[in-house]
């Protein structure tokens, strides 16, 4: 049974599901770890460490307010993007943040990330967020423009240790 959210989202009992023109985004399973890790890794243009990654991949599948999505074209995995949903006093409401979005190379430029973003966005609508969020790298700027064309605004600065 499908509950339509616009027309060209559908949330299904089975997972979430967005099909045009051969891309699919859906559901990532424990079966799409190692296409998952390859591409979070080009992401962060580092190898991280697979036993950590796994084990936390594993947890987070498993958590009801972390969404991972894969957009598949053909049969391979060529993107991947996460949200994660919590309840934040300071807005006395659900706040979703994307954690990662990534689309290989040879495939980026051709809207696939957009696609995630707005399957996610439509994922924390569905869930009662009150607002989207993302932090990226200052050093990203490609990905600045990116979420700027995606109607986000520069709102926050973020601090780590």
């Amino acid at each position: 049974m499908y509950n339509f959210i616009d027309s060209s989202f559908a949330i299904c009992a089975n997972g979430y599901i967005k099909e045009a023109m051969g891309l699919k985004i859906i559901n990532a399973s424990y079966k799409d770890l190692e296409a998952v890790y390859n591409l979070v890794c080009e992401l962060e243009d580092t190898k991280l460490n697979k036993n950590n990654f796994t084990q936390i991949y594993t947890d987070n599948l498993n958590d009801p307010n972390i969404f991972y999505l894969i957009a598949i074209e053909e049969e391979d995995i060529i993107g991947f993007g996460s949200l994660h949903i919590q309840k934040l006093l300071h807005h006395c409401a659900k706040v979703g943040e994307i954690q990662e979005i990534v689309v290989i190379k040879a495939h980026q430029g051709a809207g696939i990330g957009g696609q995630l973003f707005a399957a996610l966005h439509q994922l924390a609508v569905s869930n009662g967020c009150l607002q989207l969020e993302v932090c990226c790298n200052e050093n990203r700027t490609a990905s600045h423009k990116f979420y700027l064309k995606q109607g986000m605004a520069e709102s926050h600065f973020k601090y780590t240790l």
